[in-house]
């Protein structure tokens, strides 16, 4: 088939390139759209940018059209295709294939909106399609995030623990010492461990409240290090005067 922009398999032979089109017994006029959508499901998305590329510079080469004429067909051809396989029944034999090219034909349109130099636009039923399908998306997501967030609010207080002005570093060294805390007869095993000293900084700053104030999370990201050895020039730590409370176990 000549006038395709496609570059194709001759028949009866091996493709000399894998990216090549077409069937090995022949190829029929009209339906080059379809070999190439069906080549490009065996490609697999991690190589559309190059599959693209391939038939670009092959049709931009030949003199068959511009590179803006080639993106808003295989724009087209992407967008039919997408639209043909949402209207199939779901009960299909062909149903479990038809959602696997229709997931390789969205990520393959996503890709090509994001290269879209060429002023190109949709027709105005497949922009409302697409839409409508990622307001669908949207909307499901919202409702997953609202049940979650419903779910933690069980968690949540508007009241914190107040620590009595002037005694924060104190109580920041009586934390310093949770980790230090071991279980008895089982072999030094920690009470507590965290897996970051972060963890520490946003639990006092959720939690507790300085006499009045909230605490700064910046400030008292200062006084925890995870290398008390070698600790950044950041941290801050707590002064032998504000050492008040020594935690004791047997």
């Amino acid at each position: 088939m000549r006038d395709t922009y496609f570059k194709i398999r001759r028949p009866f032979s091996r493709r000399k390139h894998r990216y090549d089109i077409g069937s090995p017994i022949g190829f029929w006029n009209y339906y080059d759209d379809n070999h190439f959508l069906t080549r490009l499901y065996v490609i697999g998305n991690e190589e559309q940018e190059q599959y693209y590329h391939y038939h670009m510079e092959y049709a931009v080469s030949t003199g068959k059209c511009t590179e803006a004429e080639f993106y808003e067909l295989v724009r087209e051809i992407v967008a039919d295709h997408i639209e043909f396989i949402r209207k199939q029944s779901p009960f299909s034999r062909k149903h479990a294939r038809n959602r696997l090219n229709l997931k390789c034909l969205r990520a393959f349109r996503d890709y090509l909106i994001s290269t879209n130099t060429y002023g190109y636009r949709d027709p105005v039923d497949i922009t409302i399609t697409r839409y409508d399908s990622e307001i669908a998306s949207l909307k499901k997501e919202l409702a997953e995030k609202n049940e979650e967030l419903e779910t933690l609010k069980v968690y949540e207080t508007d009241y914190k623990v107040r620590i009595t002005k002037g005694y924060l570093n104190a109580f920041i060294d009586f934390i310093h010492q949770f980790p230090e805390i071991r279980i008895p007869h089982k072999d030094g095993t920690r009470l507590l461990s965290a897996s970051t000293e972060s963890v520490w900084v946003k639990m006092i700053c959720k939690y507790f409240q300085h006499g009045e104030e909230d605490i700064n999370m910046e400030t008292l990201r200062s006084r925890f290090t995870s290398n008390k050895e070698n600790p950044s020039t950041k941290y801050r730590p707590i002064r032998e005067k504000d050492r008040l409370f020594k935690v004791i176990h047997r």
